[in-house]
């Protein structure tokens, strides 16, 4: 690949992330840690039981998508994230081309 079209396919995919979390499409108004963002909170992608145990996330129960750069720093699996006020536990937390996808349980004891 080209450093153009390297280039072509970065801004492309920032393009695609502007879309996605935009208000007006999927995105939604989430406080995270405090801090307010757009970000798509999903609890229907692991809904299947035989889905989430065929990614290896048969713990998680709900999804959340956002600007890496949004979130704060990187948490492993176990550690709590607070999310429009709910103490979460993160399953897993991966990220592609400044995309973050938080895998999360309710923390039953938050």
């Amino acid at each position: 690949m080209t450093s153009s079209s390297m280039s072509d396919f970065k801004t492309l995919i920032e393009q695609d992330r502007e879309v996605f979390l935009n208000l007006e499409e999927f995105g939604e108004k989430h406080l995270v840690e405090g801090k307010e963002i757009s970000a798509v909170l999903d609890d229907e992608i692991l809904a299947d039981a035989k889905r989430a145990e065929d990614i290896g996330l048969s713990g998680a129960e709900q999804v959340l998508y956002a600007k890496v750069e949004d979130l704060p720093p990187q948490r492993q699996s176990g550690q709590s994230l607070n999310v429009d006020g709910r103490e979460c536990i993160i399953v897993a937390w991966r990220t592609d081309y400044g995309m973050a996808r938080v895998y999360m349980t309710q923390n039953e004891q938050g």
